[in-house]
């Protein structure tokens, strides 16, 4: 009522100023003059500034500064300057060291300004002739505006991947050869004539060695003869032949004849015999928990007959092969396209591990990245000359304020109204939020979770409730209280979900969100959080004043128009006048 009041007393004395305008009406060398007269008969006045009245200027210290010193030393306030930013809570602010403030690209900024930067270029063409008093002018359209553009956030993957491998193992037969085998021969004098016995100058680098040793036997040159299978002649009743035993044939020691034997040695006692036994490298796949089996091991080598050391060895198989299929940690990230795009600005990590126990192995990377380019509204909006008023070149907007308290009572009346819609009788709440959730495999091609305002890039692989989701997030119903893994492997997060609280409006939306922290109640983890509404209690505890309902006055402005408040109060006497003449017989 003060506020009627009040602005029926501005029109009645605007009506009169008017009325005084029309009755001494002036000319523009009339209003300067008179203009000149009042500047110079306010500086002669007593009310100008005097000696002394600086000191009544809050924080006023007088100008025998210690800063007067930087007047011949400037360098000293860089290095002043860096001390007093150290810590300074108001130059972190300034320089943004945290990184939070926004970002926009140089063709963001072009998009943005490109309508008032054609209005710059012919400013003529668009205030339509305007006239010095502002009186005369047209309406043109503006060119097109860039659309309605916002950022969402995307999010990506880094860490460890459990991947599926294909590996295989090995059996193999190995051979051990036993051998008691010891050579005997028969050694002459290194000067004996006649015979093919070996010399005592060949045995005796052997005998050093420990290769071949003396039995003690000896036998007369003939019987030698008669051993080793060479003719007995006239020379071989000259000497006498020692026996030696060796531990392997040396063929080194043959002379121009060989024994019965076919070598130079006569005879041989003890035995060679080869062992064999399989031996594995599958133990550790077989006991691995994380591979399986694909089936029996497969011969690889086999059947064949081998010699080993003058040995004949035959066997079935040599060699097998077992395969499997094992789970194995890797490192992974699908975030190269979003690092690489500059449009881009990465906001924070998110560890899906759960629980976090030491250094999180699987991060999600969150971020900010420009919405897609949305097509402008097909309404022409117009720019008209009679919005401006110049005198004398100088040019001043017609400033036309529509009520600033309007919109916040069509806020005030929807959340009641809303409340009453959403009230729970059982359990005595309002603006109660449904869970909802959608799923990402990590790492992989399947994500239900695109984010407001940006479509589904697998839809064929999501849920018809996952779908709604998607709906309602991009009407603005939804919030996402975060993301949460719901299947491991190995102990690695491979699927995650993202939880939201869906509202019945925006509206309901806005005061849950913004009501929260007035009232300190968090959300709770988003595996858990149910959406609960708030009780009366809680609800009364909420000042509406402080919280940014902006998001929906667009929506209250498509169904009303807000009114000019100078117009409403015309229309409301206007009313009442037109009442009185109704009832008085006028």
């Amino acid at each position: 009522m003060k506020r009627l009041a009040l602005t029926l007393l501005i029109s009645v004395a605007l009506g009169s100023a008017a009325g005084v305008a029309q009755q001494s009406a002036q000319t523009t060398q009339q209003a300067r003059d008179e203009g000149n007269s009042f500047g110079k008969a306010t500086r002669a006045g007593a009310d100008k500034p005097t000696n002394g009245m600086e000191n009544q200027v809050p924080g006023y210290a007088g100008t025998n500064l210690p800063q007067t010193g930087y007047f011949s030393n400037p360098e000293q306030l860089t290095t002043d300057g860096a001390i007093a930013a150290q810590g300074n809570e108001t130059f972190d602010t300034v320089i943004d060291k945290q990184g939070t403030r926004a970002q926009f690209t140089n063709n963001e900024l072009i998009d943005t300004t490109k309508r008032a930067t054609a209005v710059e270029q012919d400013p003529n063409s668009y205030l339509g002739g305007e006239s010095l008093g502002g009186s005369q002018g047209t309406c043109k359209p503006l060119p097109p505006g860039a659309g309605q553009k916002g950022y969402y956030e995307a999010t990506c993957n880094q860490g460890s991947k459990p991947e599926e491998r294909q590996e295989s193992c090995t059996s193999r037969i190995e051979t051990e050869v036993k051998n008691t085998e010891e050579f005997k021969y028969l050694v002459v004098p290194s000067n004996a004539y006649g015979t093919p016995l070996t010399r005592q100058s060949q045995v005796d680098p052997l005998v050093a060695s420990g290769q071949c040793r003396a039995s003690g036997a000896s036998y007369g040159g003939c019987t030698a003869h008669d051993m080793f299978g060479f003719a007995r002649n006239k020379f071989c009743g000259d000497f006498t032949a020692r026996e030696y035993i060796c531990k392997a044939d040396f063929p080194e020691m043959a002379t121009f004849s060989p024994s019965k034997t076919g070598y130079s040695w006569y005879a041989k006692q003890g035995t060679k015999t080869v062992d064999v036994h399989r031996t594995t490298t599958c133990g550790a796949l077989d006991g691995d928990p994380n591979c399986t089996a694909q089936g029996a091991e497969v011969c690889t080598e086999g059947p064949e007959t081998r010699v080993i050391e003058g040995v004949s060895v035959t066997q079935s198989c040599w060699a097998w092969s077992k395969p499997f299929t094992c789970q194995r940690i890797v490192k992974a990230s699908d975030c190269s396209t979003l690092d690489a795009d500059p449009k881009c600005k990465f906001l924070r990590d998110e560890c899906l591990d759960d629980p976090q126990s030491g250094a999180c192995q699987v991060n999600q990377r969150v971020y900010s990245c420009p919405l897609p380019d949305a097509p402008a509204s097909g309404q022409s909006e117009y720019i008209c000359g009679n919005d401006v008023y110049c005198m004398n070149g100088n040019c001043e907007p017609i400033e036309r304020e529509a009520s600033t308290e309007f919109k916040d009572a069509l806020v005030a009346l929807n959340a009641l109204g809303q409340a009453g819609k959403e009230f729970d009788p059982d359990k005595l709440t309002v603006f109660t939020g449904e869970r909802d959730t959608c799923s990402k495999q990590i790492f992989g091609a399947s994500n239900c979770c695109s984010g407001k305002g940006v479509p589904l890039l697998t839809p064929w692989l999501c849920s018809s409730a996952e779908k709604e989701l998607d709906k309602k997030d991009d009407k603005g119903l939804c919030y996402k209280v975060g993301s949460y893994c719901a299947s491991k492997i190995l102990g690695v997060c491979i699927t995650s979900r993202d939880a939201y609280c869906c509202f019945g409006s925006k509206l309901s939306r806005i005061l849950q969100v913004q009501g929260r922290p007035q009232i300190n109640k968090p959300w709770g983890s988003p595996k858990d959080e149910q959406c609960k509404g708030f009780t009366i209690e809680e609800f009364q505890r909420l000042d509406l004043s402080k919280m940014d309902f902006s998001e929906v006055y667009a929506e209250f402005t498509e169904a009303v128009k807000l009114p000019d408040e100078v117009q409403t109060m015309t229309d409301i006497q206007k009313k009442i006048q037109d009442y009185y003449d109704l009832n008085t017989g006028k």
